[in-house]
């Protein structure tokens, strides 16, 4: 690989960068191993700033970005960015920019333009002489186009350049943009009316050769792509022989270059490749001049164009779905309004309850009454055994006859001390007869009002033992209930006084009652 070259092929590469400051390109092949082949400018001479980027770059055989440098007595701080570059297994090299400190958005433009001036020495092998005139007019014809200062003078040297090297009657270069081919640049033609048949003609034959993802030669009887434009563009406009190259820029299309010649001179297959080499290489240089003139506001609406792309395409569908599944859910949370229910077992009770308790000591003997079962005011709920306290009363009153009797003959004697013994004796004995007179009424346990049995079945206790104060019976008024509720103690946050539910009785499920919070009363129970 000459040095010339190279020379001449980091000069080209560098003045497509605007931000480029310096520039060095290493060749790793034998005695010149860590030696610059290259460098721009030519007359640069301290490289030691390089040489660790480099061995870095080396190292890690990718591409880094070494950012943000501060060189000593210099206030202004620079970024380098290297790229290894293996063109043959006993050939490689590497290339790096140093550039003024940059936003990090242009990082992988600076990036996309050393990838793409790789392929440059990767087009052949430069050392064999017969190689040597055809890219030397190549990079003539890039160095020709990088060298003009806008976008559109760039396009009139490139069609001019072309028209000149191929012996073109005229040349046309159209961008593709919203689906269709438009011309912009025409060799020998300043000013030109887009709206005319012929460049409307020209860009159907672009559109033609874009749709089909190749070049088209025409004429050419030996090949398989559809050339109807093309043959419409000769007939009605007179071109003998046709080229047209279509811009491929990643996954998109650029534009495309039609060439012109006579019939006498058709094209070759060394102008067609010569011609595809310095689109494929000029490309991205056209495309970062274009976009560095575009306007603001022209920049956002690429960048949101290229945004809903992205969201709306196919590319990732799967994330994409799931992604708008996430969002619409979210959405529908914070926004569609709904009610809150908590679900809680309930205890149906009565709005008062009362007790009924054994009166005394005693011997069940009757239970007519059980819980569910509905009682009126004095209906018989239950009785106690009375036979010993019918005993217990006939026993005091014959220890009552006798005391009177004692009385009577203490009394007729004259004997006072006796008649006041015997008298509290009397006295004592009658009042535990109106005592056990007194639990013989209490033995039957009648309803005190109308109401319901919630709790209490002593059909199977009949018999047994009663002790004063046990509970026999609970009974609850027919009218007036209330619900307890229990709600557990991370969902209690939730409940507020007033709010307003629903119940559901599991003996009742075809009926729906309405139910108020009226109280809410913390309790520690385990359940």
């Amino acid at each position: 690989m000459t040095a010339n070259f190279i020379q001449l092929w980091l000069k080209i590469l560098c003045q497509g960068l605007p931000e480029a400051i310096s520039a060095i390109f290493v060749l790793l092949d034998g005695e010149s191993q860590n030696l610059p082949l290259a460098k721009w400018p030519e007359n640069l001479n301290d490289i030691d700033d390089f040489k660790q980027v480099i061995r870095y770059a080396l190292i890690k055989k990718e591409k880094v970005s070494v950012l943000n440098v501060q060189h000593p007595g210099i206030s202004v701080n620079y970024d380098y960015f290297a790229l290894p570059i293996l063109i043959q297994p006993e050939l490689s090299g590497a290339i790096v920019f140093k550039v003024e400190h940059i936003p990090a958005d242009r990082h992988e433009a600076i990036f996309n333009v050393l990838q793409q001036g790789t392929q440059w020495l990767a087009l052949a092998d430069i050392r064999q002489d017969e190689n040597v005139g055809f890219y030397v007019s190549l990079l003539r014809l890039l160095a020709t186009c990088i060298e003009q200062k806008s976008y559109r003078e760039a396009l009139i040297a490139l069609v001019a350049a072309l028209t000149q090297s191929l012996n073109c009657e005229r040349v046309a270069f159209g961008e593709f943009e919203n689906q269709n081919s438009k011309v912009v640049a025409l060799s020998n033609s300043a000013q030109f009316d887009v709206r005319s048949n012929f460049m409307q003609k020209i860009a159907d034959a672009m559109d033609e050769a874009i749709e089909q993802d190749c070049h088209i030669v025409f004429p050419n009887t030996h090949s398989t792509n559809i050339q109807r434009a093309h043959q419409e563009l000769a007939r009605k406009f007179g071109a003998g022989s046709l080229l047209t190259i279509p811009f491929i820029n990643g996954n998109d299309n650029f534009g495309a270059i039609t060439l012109f010649r006579s019939e006498e001179m058709p094209f070759n297959a060394e102008m067609v490749r010569f011609c595809k080499q310095a689109m494929l290489l000029l490309s991205p240089f056209l495309i970062l001049k274009k976009n560095a003139e575009d306007s603001l506001l022209k920049i956002i609406l690429k960048k949101l164009r290229k945004l809903i792309a992205n969201l709306l395409g196919f590319k990732y569908l799967k994330t994409k779905l799931v992604t708008a599944g996430l969002i619409g859910l979210i959405l529908s949370t914070a926004l569609i309004k709904g009610d809150f229910q908590l679900t809680a077992d309930a205890v149906l009770e009565g709005k008062m309850q009362r007790v009924v308790a054994a009166p005394i000591d005693g011997f069940l003997m009757s239970a007519s009454v059980r819980a569910g079962d509905t009682v009126r005011k004095g209906d018989l709920m239950a009785s106690l055994d009375d036979d010993e306290l019918q005993l217990e009363l006939s026993r005091l009153n014959g220890q009552l006859q006798k005391y009177r009797r004692e009385y009577r003959e203490a009394l007729s004697g004259s004997d006072l001390v006796k008649v006041r013994v015997i008298s509290a004796q009397i006295d004592q004995a009658t009042a535990e007869m109106e005592l056990t007179q007194q639990q013989l009424q209490k033995i039957a346990l009648p309803a005190p009002f109308d109401s319901i049995v919630i709790e209490g079945d002593l059909s199977q206790m009949l018999g047994s033992p009663v002790q004063r104060g046990d509970i026999l019976f609970k009974i609850a008024p027919l009218e007036g209930y209330r619900i307890i509720l229990k709600i557990d103690e991370r969902l209690i946050s939730h409940v507020q006084i007033g709010q307003k539910g629903i119940l559901a009785l599991s003996s009742l499920p075809e009926r729906k009652f309405n139910l108020m919070v009226q109280k809410i009363t913390a309790v520690a129970e385990a359940d």
